[in-house]
């Protein structure tokens, strides 16, 4: 008698036996699949180079703003390779060899830059511009960077962008777009120039950047990376305790006055008034 097609779906053992073998082959389906997917992941992460950053500081004062940069990179090594080129100040004794805050926070340094002629007058830093310029081909035709990063106004840096622009390196600018009415407006307007693309702080900086024409899809609107670096600082010791670790434990808690005296570079006779000013009025407290 034949059977009805039917009638081994009423078999519970039949049934079972064959849901179990669509279970299996859909498992191993989507085994193979993940396989798959794996496999072309791996190709890709394999063709996949990562980008090549190159961080460039030249003193104290704008490594405070490139570390929160600096740490970002190395926090990402699957898709960053960073360099660092330390130059200007920071090799310099009574600077204080800062680029020694550099290793302290556990950046390598890949190389270190001689590049300050000694003097006070505006001849030195025309030198010391010719100067990193003859030195620093050679080290970027080492490193091979995809992107430079520089930042701010300082004439070591107008060299870094220069050298850069004219490797064909392509170079992100920090700080541009500001304006304080001194040589520094200068230098920094050039290096924006040279730049491709820009991380300000401001929105009026952003403006005046557009304004000379810059590409806006370039433009990031980031803010002062110093913030970053305040909003990390909560896990510091006490400041006294800092101060005690740089001079010794006769530091004695007293009323002090910090003041610092920016010249302006392009009228001599007029910053020596300003500062005559300064000192009258630090004199007004009686604190020598």
């Amino acid at each position: 008698m034949e059977k009805h097609p039917g009638s081994l779906c009423r078999n519970p053992h039949t049934l079972s036996t064959w849901k179990g073998q669509e279970l299996y082959f859909l498992r191993m389906q989507r085994n193979r699949e993940k396989m798959e997917r794996e496999k072309v992941e791996r190709e890709l992460n394999q063709g996949k180079k990562k980008l090549r950053v190159c961080v460039a500081t030249c003193n104290r004062a704008d490594y405070s703003k490139l570390a929160p940069i600096m740490f970002g990179i190395k926090s990402h090594p699957e898709e960053f390779e960073l360099e660092v080129v330390v130059l200007g100040s920071h090799l310099i004794d009574d600077y204080g060899n800062t680029f020694r805050m550099i290793e302290q926070d556990n950046f390598d340094i890949g190389s270190k830059l001689h590049t300050i002629v000694r003097g006070e007058d505006e001849a030195a830093m025309v030198e010391s511009v010719g100067l990193a310029l003859v030195k620093l081909p050679d080290v970027l035709q080492r490193l091979q960077p995809d992107i430079l990063v520089v930042h701010g106004d300082r004439f070591d840096a107008l060299a870094l962008a220069t050298a850069a622009a004219l490797m064909n390196i392509r170079i992100l600018h920090l700080e541009g777009g500001e304006v304080s009415g001194t040589i520094d407006d200068s230098i920094r307007h050039a290096i924006s120039k040279l730049a491709h693309y820009h991380a300000c702080c401001t929105r009026m900086a952003e403006q005046h950047l557009i304004a000379m024409c810059e590409d806006h899809s370039r433009i990031l609107l980031a803010g002062c990376p110093s913030y970053d670096k305040l909003l990390s600082s909560h896990h510091r010791e006490d400041y006294m305790d800092i101060i005690r670790s740089w001079l010794g434990d006769k530091v004695q808690n007293n009323d002090y006055i910090v003041a610092l005296q920016h010249p302006v570079t392009t009228d001599i006779q007029h910053s020596i008034k300003i500062y005559g000013l300064m000192l009258d009025a630090l004199l007004s407290f009686n604190k020598r």
